[in-house]
Order: C-alpha cells, then sequence, then structure tokens
C-alpha cells in the first residue's frame, strides 16, 4: 500500500512521463489528481484514471502529501509557494526559477513550511556518473585543470534554461567545488548582442513551449560563458545555435555514441569525456593535450540498456526523495543546490551586460533580461 497521495501540477510531456514512471518503480507514491488549466490537459489525465481540476484550491481540497511540479519554468514559483503553503513536499523540474528573486522566494517557502524539496536532476543517478567519478580519481587522469562543455545546438537562450543547468550540477557534484565567477558573452551577427535582441525564447525556437507567458531570453547565434571555480578548475561553456528543428529530431533519436550533449575534462596527464546521450558514455584518452599528434578516445562505459528517456535514473531521483522524506533529510538534489544554478546561469547575462566577469553569488537578485 502506498505511503504517499500525489499530485502532479501541470500535466504535460513531463507530467505523463512521471506519473508513468512513479506506477512503474515507486510503490510508496501513488498519484491521484492533476492540476491544469488546460481542458485537453485534464481530459489526457482523467482518461488515465486521475482526478483533474481547473482550479488550485479544488485541487488541494483532499489533502496531498506530494505534489509534482511539472510546469514550464516561469510557472514553477507560484506552484512550489503554494504546494509548500499546503505543507506538500515538493518535486519540481529543473530549472528552478526564471530569475533569483523568485528562486529566494520558493526556497523561503519551503523553509518555512519545513517540507522537502527536491529538483529534476538526474545525472547523478545515472550508471555513468559513477564511473565517470573513478575516471578523473584515476592516477592517469591527474589533476583537473578545466572543462569545456556543449549543448544539444538548439537556440542558446533555451539551452541556457532547459539545458545547462544538468551541466553546472554535474560539475559542482564532481569538484565539490562552486563558481566564484563568471564571464558570460551573448553574439549576434558576430556582435555583442543588445538589449533589443531580448525576446520571448518561443518567437525564433519551435522547442520551446508557445505559451503566453515565455520566458525571456537573448536572440543569438551564440552564447559562452567561462566560470572560475574556489578550487581554479575553469569551465568554459558554448551553446551555438544550429539547426533547432534538426537538432530536436536528433536528441529523439540519437545514435549510440552520438555526442549530443557532451563535455571533456581536462586533466594534468589526460582527458575524459562524457556524452548524454542514452544515459551516458563515458570515454578516455591518455594525451594530456593536443601535442599535434593524432589522439584516440576509448570507451570506458556504454549503458547496458539504452535509455534514451532517462527512465530508470530519474526513477532513482525520485526514490532519493521519497528516503528523503521518510528520514527527514535533504534529499541530493535540493531546492538550495537549485538556487545556486539559477544564480550561475542569471550570472551569465549579468555579466554579458556588465561587459567584465561578476562575481557569485550575485548581489542584484532580478532579472538582468529585465
Amino acid at each position: 500500500m502506498s505511503k504517499y497521495k500525489a499530485g502532479i501540477v501541470g500535466f504535460g510531456e513531463r507530467g505523463k512521463m512521471l506519473l508513468k514512471i512513479i506506477r512503474k518503480h515507486i510503490p510508496e507514491i501513488k498519484v491521484i489528481a492533476v492540476y491544469d488549466p488546460d481542458e485537453a490537459a485534464r481530459a489526457a489525465a482523467v482518461d488515465l484514471g486521475l482526478e483533474a481540476y481547473a482550479a488550485e484550491d479544488d485541487f488541494y481540497v483532499d489533502p496531498l502529501n506530494i505534489v509534482f511540479v511539472t510546469t514550464n519554468a516561469p510557472q514553477h514559483c507560484e506552484g512550489v509557494i503554494a504546494a509548500a503553503a499546503h505543507g506538500c513536499h515538493i518535486f519540481v523540474e529543473k530549472p528552478l526559477a526564471v530569475s533569483l528573486d523568485e528562486a529566494d522566494r520558493m526556497v523561503d517557502a519551503v523553509k518555512k513550511a519545513g517540507v522537502i524539496c527536491t529538483v529534476d536532476f538526474e545525472t547523478p543517478f545515472s550508471d555513468s556518473f559513477p564511473v565517470l567519478q573513478r575516471e578523473l580519481a584515476r592516477e592517469g587522469f591527474g589533476k583537473l585543470i578545466r572543462i569545456t562543455a556543449v549543448d544539444k545546438g538548439r537556440v542558446p537562450g533555451y539551452d541556457v534554461e532547459t539545458c545547462m543547468p544538468h551541466f553546472l550540477h554535474m560539475f559542482e557534484l564532481l569538484t565539490g567545488s562552486h563558481p566564484v565567477d563568471v564571464f558570460g558573452r551573448v553574439i549576434l551577427n558576430g556582435n555583442l548582442a543588445t538589449r533589443d535582441d531580448i525576446v520571448p525564447i518561443s518567437s525564433i525556437s519551435s522547442s520551446y513551449p508557445r505559451r503566453p507567458h515565455d520566458n525571456l531570453g537573448v536572440n543569438a547565434d551564440l552564447i559562452e560563458a567561462s566560470y572560475r571555480l574556489e578550487n581554479g578548475v575553469v569551465v568554459d561553456y558554448h551553446l551555438a545555435r544550429l539547426d533547432d528543428e534538426y537538432v530536436a529530431a536528433a536528441g529523439k533519436h540519437a545514435k549510440p555514441g552520438s555526442q549530443f550533449m557532451n563535455c571533456v575534462f581536462y586533466g594534468t596527464r589526460g582527458r575524459v569525456k562524457w556524452h548524454q546521450t542514452a544515459g551516458g558514455y563515458v570515454f578516455r584518452s591518455e594525451v594530456p593535450q593536443d601535442l599535434l599528434e593524432n589522439s584516440s578516445w576509448s570507451l570506458v562505459h556504454a549503458p547496458e540498456n539504452p535509455d534514451p528517456t532517462w527512465e530508470i535514473p530519474t526513477a532513482r531521483l525520485v526514490q532519493n526523495f521519497v528516503q528523503a522524506i521518510d528520514q527527514g533529510v535533504q534529499p541530493a538534489t535540493s531546492i538550495e543546490v537549485a538556487r545556486s544554478i539559477v544564480d550561475q546561469v542569471t550570472g551569465i547575462y549579468a555579466s554579458h551586460f556588465a561587459g567584465a566577469p561578476v562575481a557569485l553569488p550575485l548581489v542584484n537578485r532580478g532579472n538582468p533580461l529585465l
């Protein structure tokens, strides 16, 4: 018998996926209700045996223990604050928020309510993650000095919001170190983007949900960021606009070994590469730098059962959430960690418009795009 009754706020693609994962892997939770103003979403919930509500007050009439907030990012803040006010433990999609002010209010609401809140960063729960940790600890790798990362190749403003947080979270876990500053640049048509280039992401990306409350982004051909960590490691991030529709299709049908979302870790004695595709591939090279010679990558880890939807890592994340509730401790992917990631992403735009590196955490908690 399930210990926890749960509801889902926002029954889109991710809400449906989480329902499937919970029903298949998490017997401790029984999802009973959905809150979504969209009529088609409610109809889909009813077809799946759930109660469906168009009004938030009705959704909370029957007491819930857990709420999954799977709306678009601009609605995360209101969803988390409402769930906390009703005494519910919370699972919220990433990114946590679209501004630091919102992230601060969400953290305060969770602390005031005394509930547990986890954020959907699945990477640490993949089989490839401990392999990556071991590779970075090998004597043959040496000391980590630099990380380079590239994202999916969709519109950069979209990648910054939806994909980059996964990498930033992973880098903090792998290095045990926080960024102390960031230098960001946004390039459009060969020039530094201006405030006139700030637009709704949905107007330039077919991938971004077309809703009235779209998040703002900067129209760009390239967004790059360089972070300096407390331990001296430098992280260079590149988000280049390639072909939005092509990349969206490639992400759904990526072949094994595809370099779809990848990062390279540079050590004093070798290199390690991680690909996000299908649960994560890990490669190593014993050549410290490109010494004007051919170097090859050796496969260290390939997923035994390729998992393009990351179902198993997500199930493990939810299980960790349940354990945190049971034990009254913080989950592995806490809301405070997620706020730090919002700070790091926001810092890119703050630095770009300042024309110089900015210290982290940011003092100005507003949205630099407004």
